[in-house]
């Protein structure tokens, strides 16, 4: 009995230094063998609410730079669209993906060389508040796109994009469109979108009488990405030139229809401007898809 009762003693006692032992072992996705002492884990709850990556759509400018006498400081602006990253003035035209399943700590790791995951969020955390008011504390996830380094990743904190680059760094912020009033009125009609969610066909009138000041209303309303491309003034004769991105021609028919077409690696743009009825211009989109 006295033999019986020692076997059950060992036995709790075993139990319980396993217990023990297990208690010890860390938990690899917080970090705690470098004891860091913050809410950061390395990947997120399931039950964590996602931001919404529209909300990333639009045009992004520099606000302030750390980085000097380098290419990339000479980059101030690029534009998100649906599922495209545009950088510059077109240095760059990329695909994008976000990750906001991992967390900061993921991205941080290694980045200041020489010191624990503690002390890099100290750091990162310290030159982020200095430098732009930013609290690391506010992050949101990363944008990974194709174009070269430092751009080939964004880090969204906030309402604010930061690109870092061999321990210095540039601030962006989203530019705040003008609500201004579009002189073309247009109604679209739902054949599909391009990439740039561009209606395949559309119609648009403007209050103009003449094709002169109603090409100006076109050029001055139309998305950066393809004034670029469209000439400032209108010729008066049959004009064809070769853009950056497309070989473009404007051809006028009987003195009374203007024709722009616009062909580009992906696809073609095409333009008729006439007078209709009630004489005003008028003019037809037709996009092919990229």
């Amino acid at each position: 009995m006295i033999k019986k009762i020692s076997n059950i003693l060992i036995i709790l006692i075993g139990l319980s230094s396993c217990k023990q032992e297990k208690s010890k072992i860390q938990n690899p996705l917080t970090n705690q063998n470098d004891s860091v002492t913050s809410n950061y884990i390395l990947e997120k709850n399931k039950d964590t609410e996602f931001f919404n990556p529209a909300t990333l759509e639009g045009k992004w400018e520099l606000k302030k730079s750390l980085i000097v006498n380098s290419n990339s400081s000479k980059i101030n602006k690029f534009e998100i669209l649906n599922n495209e990253f545009i950088l510059g003035d077109e240095d760059c035209n990329a695909h994008f993906k976000i990750d906001s399943i991992h967390n900061l700590e993921y991205y941080i790791e290694g980045h200041f060389y020489g010191h624990s995951l503690k002390d890099e969020m100290k750091i990162l955390n310290r030159k982020l508040y200095d430098s732009f008011k930013i609290n690391s504390n506010t992050f949101k996830g990363a944008i990974t796109t194709t174009c070269d380094t430092p751009f080939h990743e964004l880090y969204l904190f906030g309402d604010n994009l930061v690109v870092w680059y061999y321990g210095n760094y540039m601030q962006f912020v989203k530019k705040k469109e003008d609500n201004k009033v579009l002189l073309f009125k247009c109604k679209e009609n739902d054949n599909g979108k391009s990439i740039y969610d561009d209606p395949l066909n559309k119609i648009c009138e403007c209050n103009e009488s003449t094709f002169e000041n109603a090409y100006k209303i076109f050029y001055d309303e139309s998305p950066d990405y393809l004034k670029k491309d469209l000439l400032k003034k209108l010729p008066a004769k049959n004009f064809q030139w070769k853009s950056e991105d497309a070989d473009v021609s404007y051809k006028w028919i009987a003195n009374d229809t203007l024709k722009i077409d616009m062909n580009f690696q992906g696809g073609e743009n095409h333009y008729v401007f006439y007078q209709n009825i009630k004489n005003k211009i008028e003019y037809k989109e037709y996009l092919s898809l990229p």
